[in-house]
């Protein structure tokens, strides 16, 4: 108690002396022409007590008595203990200042990045998670009746600017009041909001679902035979969710990978052979697309007279040319495909669909047009499987088919309405009956050719060891594939399955939450899910 009233004396002293150190020193330097002095960072304690002693006892014209030493250590000591600390740099996304504007019907939101946006009050009433239960859907149909008796009638940054609580005032009576994450505004403002200054640019509207992939997509880059091919490690792969991004990363760009350690089947058996790279598709993404008739949602391949019998495909001795599978299916539902060594060790090859347009663009301008415009037709009848699911041979006719029909009309080189390669589909042994325009014809199939000599080119194909037990992925929306080289002497058995786009896209989108999430735990699912891709995206990079 005692130290405590020395040090409130001691303030109060060291007060006095300097109210009494301004007035001599007005009355010393009245008249002058004194300009005023920079502002300058506080000095360290022992500069503060040199420059006190210095002016106590040498300042021309003054005449002050000397301040006890002890009661001057005394005073710094208490200066240092209530000084406030030094500010943080601002972050980009920070609420700096916020007001309600047009009777509340609008906010006013400045951030850190100096940008000024206007956003409406119903939207953020209509936007904050709290809207939403645990199961991530709204917790009221009727709730979007009453947006409009919801004003801002008060908006504050709180936390340092991190996050924003909103006041409203309710038509029917009563306020309620909410917090909104700065981040999540500043991500929002561009698209939802309007500019005030030259600091706020605009998002572009939103025009469709958009991708978390979409960034990558633009970045691709093509590949010829010296590529490498990334490699990955299933056990890995299994219990990381940053490596399960930069493998699906990976299969944007280059479209291909090779992962071991996948292991081998307890059976070799249909119902059995598939299984490792069943399980270790369902643990990265979720379920591989279920076949229309198969019983299982892959499918096998053996180096046996017996699978030669469902057809060409499955007859590992009838060389295949170099192709994209799922050319007979409308939107090509295939999306990666995974191509699993169940048994046997084999050489392979690929080639980048990218790369081969790219060069038809560069060197043959006319046939890339004719490629990219003119629609030509994949059609088959599968007859591959009976009623139960087993595979059949086409070549027996006590046994009955399940048989669908597959049709497909498309342009080999698919563009983006940007102009860009979105997809490339190629299967010559798939190819239909063409109905191609008489005046486009002749020059129609010169290009064709043209490009599936391109397909076959040793520029353009890279070849790899594939070893049993593991399994190679590619993205069969730009990368070919073609036969695989068995030694004469091994058994061979791979079994092959596809995950569509969508859910890859939404398998990443999650892992890209969830890292957020990591990074920055004040974002969690609240804030970051439900929301547009687009948006989503710049919260993501904003926390990179």
């Amino acid at each position: 108690m005692a130290a405590m009233l020395l040090r409130e004396e001691t303030k109060a002293l060291m007060a006095q002396w300097r109210q009494s150190l301004g007035r001599r020193s007005q009355s010393t330097f009245a008249g002058r022409n004194v300009l005023p002095q920079p502002t300058t960072p506080a000095a360290p304690a022992a500069t503060q007590q040199r420059h006190l002693q210095q002016v106590a006892t040498s300042t021309s014209g003054l005449s002050m008595p000397p301040f006890p030493s002890a009661m001057l250590r005394e005073a710094l000591s208490a200066d240092r203990d209530t000084a406030p600390p030094v500010a943080a740099p601002t972050a980009p996304h920070s609420v700096l200042s916020c007001m309600p504007v047009n009777n509340g019907k609008q906010v006013v939101l400045e951030f850190g990045d100096e940008s000024r946006y206007e956003v409406h009050s119903q939207w953020l009433r209509d936007s904050n998670p709290s809207n939403r239960g645990a199961d991530f859907y709204r917790t009221s149909a009727s709730d979007v009746w009453n947006l409009k008796k919801y004003t801002v009638s008060q908006v504050t940054p709180v936390e340092g600017g991190r996050r924003v609580e909103v006041t409203y005032d309710i038509a029917t009576g009563g306020q309620h009041t909410e917090t909104f994450e700065a981040h999540w505004l500043h991500a929002f403002a561009p698209f939802v909001g309007k500019a005030l200054n030259a600091s706020a640019v605009l998002a572009p509207k939103i025009q469709g679902t958009g991708s978390m992939l979409g960034e990558l997509y633009r970045k691709r880059m093509p590949w010829k035979s010296d590529v490498e091919m990334p490699t990955f490690d299933a056990a890995t792969l299994v219990s990381s969710e940053e490596e399960q991004i930069k493998f699906l990363e990976a299969m944007m760009c280059p479209g291909i990978c090779l992962i071991k350690g996948v292991g081998t089947p307890d059976k070799l058996e249909r119902e059995f052979a598939g299984k490792p790279i069943e399980d270790l598709v369902f643990k990265l993404i979720g379920k591989m697309n279920q076949h229309p008739v198969r019983s299982t949602n892959y499918g096998v391949m053996r180096k046996t007279a017996e699978s030669a019998k469902q057809g060409a495909d499955y007859d590992m001795s009838n060389p295949l040319s170099m192709h994209t599978d799922h050319s007979v299916y409308q939107g090509t539902p295939g999306f990666l495909q995974f191509l699993y060594q169940a048994e046997g060790s084999v050489r392979s090859k690929v080639c980048d669909g990218l790369a081969l347009a790219e060069y038809v663009k560069e060197h043959h301008p006319k046939a890339y047009k004719l490629l990219t415009e003119v629609q030509m037709t994949h059609s088959s009848r599968n007859t591959l499987y009976t009623r139960e699911g087993a595979p059949r041979s086409v070549y027996n006719k006590e046994t009955a088919p399940a048989p669908f029909e597959l049709v497909n009309t498309h342009s080999i080189i698919e563009l983006d309405a940007k102009g860009n390669v979105e997809k490339v589909v190629q299967s010559e042994t798939k190819r239909g009956v063409g109905a191609l325009p008489y005046d486009v014809y002749d020059d129609f199939m010169e290009a064709y050719e043209l490009w599936t000599k391109l397909c076959e080119d040793d520029r353009f194909i890279k070849h790899f060891h594939w070893p049993e037990g593991s399994a190679v992925v590619t993205n069969n929306y730009r990368t070919l594939h073609g036969r695989a080289s068995v030694p004469p002497e091994m058994n061979r058995t791979m079994a092959f399955g596809y995950v569509n786009k969508i859910l890859v896209e939404n398998r990443y989108r999650l892992l890209k939450q969830n890292q957020a999430e990591r990074a920055n735990p004040e974002m969690d699912s609240r804030w970051l899910t439900r929301v547009p891709n687009q948006v989503l995206e710049r919260m993501v990079l904003a926390s990179e």
